[in-house]
């Protein structure tokens, strides 16, 4: 085996996990000791809302929280847990289901907070349905395949020359239409059933004029 060199600087020294976690497709997490969330990234906000500060058993179904407190309770004592699957409420009230797992997170050696991890799962209780696209407006066809350049709302808006607050109502609508709890949702929704490329074209590219605002 090659030693490490101990004046050569450590790799994980340099890396931003930051942000790297923040543009983590999956939600996740970071609970203190007390039980409040006190950092969400983007997909996790984008599912469940913006939940910081708040006990994080406010946003569980509630015959599930005995379970959430007692898993939370063995990462505050340094324990560790199997993956398991937990009820939450997304940001439209509905309940899904999040297969999750976590571990604690140490300042000094001391267990300062938790943090968390999970995968959307397909609700086993919610109505089976194939997602159609059929019905979108020509917009929200647009709309979907800048999400699937992995645009974000202001560069939408410029890209289709529309207010920022106009394309967000565009993404809440394709939401709605298409049954999405998610952007990403919508996009991974869009490449199954054909209607977007896999291989799409990188931000910045334009394939065409913007379609007329509806």
């Amino acid at each position: 085996m090659t030693k490490q060199n101990p004046q050569e600087p450590s790799l994980t020294g340099t890396l931003d996990f930051s942000g790297a976690m923040d543009d983590l497709a999956a939600p996740a997490c970071v609970i203190d000791r007390d039980g409040r969330y006190r950092w969400l990234n983007r997909a996790y906000i984008e599912l469940f809302g913006d939940r910081r500060g708040q006990p994080f058993v406010d946003g569980i179904v509630p015959e599930q929280r005995a379970l959430a407190r007692t898993n939370f309770a063995r990462k505050v004592v340094g324990k560790t847990s199997a993956v398991y699957d937990l009820r939450v409420i997304d940001r439209l009230g509905n309940a899904v289901t999040l297969r999750t797992t976590s571990a604690p997170l140490r300042q000094d050696g001391e267990v300062v907070g938790v943090f968390g991890i999970g995968i959307l799962l397909e609700s086993e209780t919610a109505p089976k349905r194939t997602p159609s696209f059929d019905d979108l407006t020509p917009r929200q066809h647009e709309v979907l395949r800048l999400l699937g350049e992995g645009l974000e709302t202001p560069d939408i808006a410029q890209r289709l020359g529309i207010a920022d607050e106009t394309a967000r109502n565009h993404i809440r609508a394709l939401l709605r239409a298409t049954g999405a709890h998610s952007r990403l949702e919508a996009v991974v929704m869009g490449m199954r059933l054909g209607v977007l490329d896999p291989h799409l074209t990188q931000p910045g590219q334009q394939d065409g004029a913007p379609a007329a605002e509806e």
